[in-house]
């Protein structure tokens, strides 16, 4: 007895449907392992741009150039600082006066460059944006120690001790780009040691 095609066609049916399978397992778990694995992640990237011993400072980063950003996919219309931040040296507060009329973005990141918290200009209270960040462990401390005042700032728990805050400033026309820089230099990253009572 002679097969036809579509007899064939199911005998391989099951090898074709395994295939298909096994490469679609291997493509997904290759996609979601590549963030870990990749040697030159966020960080990586933000440390050598910004220099060894930049953490817990704000640096603000070179004017994009073509081929020499240190993130991809960047938009050249926005002046850039970064603040690296490593939090086994204590809590970190992220402090700026914003006038409400120019935009400007902080976005916090664990150290693989995960976003755990964005904020703007538009969230700023009495024109001031003010921001804690510890560990879990420092932000209950912190709390602990200020139960009976109400908190005037804004505390995020880091889910990694090393990260980075991305500070991004529009600069609506070319020419507003030295005035996009100056804001950004208003921004301050520093240590923070809560006050004692």
């Amino acid at each position: 007895m002679r097969l036809r095609l579509p007899d064939r066609f199911f005998d391989y049916l099951p090898w074709a449907a395994a295939t298909l399978l096994v490469a679609g397992v291997v493509h997904i778990v290759s996609v979601l392992l590549m963030p870990t694995v990749a040697p030159r992640d966020a960080y990586a990237r933000l440390l050598a741009a910004a220099g060894s011993g930049a953490t817990n400072t704000l640096v603000v980063l070179p004017p994009m150039a073509p081929g020499a950003e240190p993130l991809p996919f960047e938009d050249p219309a926005f002046a850039e600082a970064v603040c690296l931040f490593d939090l086994s040296k204590g809590l970190l507060r992220v402090a700026s006066n914003v006038d409400g009329d120019d935009y400007l973005a902080l976005s916090f990141h664990a150290l693989a460059g995960r976003l755990f918290h964005a904020v703007t200009d538009r969230a700023a209270i009495k024109g001031k944006i003010d921001i804690v960040i510890g560990d879990a462990r420092q932000i209950d401390a912190l709390q602990a120690a200020s139960e009976e005042a109400p908190p005037q700032e804004v505390r995020l728990t880091a889910p990694t001790k090393r990260g980075f805050v991305l500070v991004r400033s529009l600069a609506r026309r070319p020419s507003d780009q030295a005035r996009a820089r100056a804001r950004l230099a208003s921004v301050t990253c520093e240590r923070f040691d809560p006050p004692k009572d």
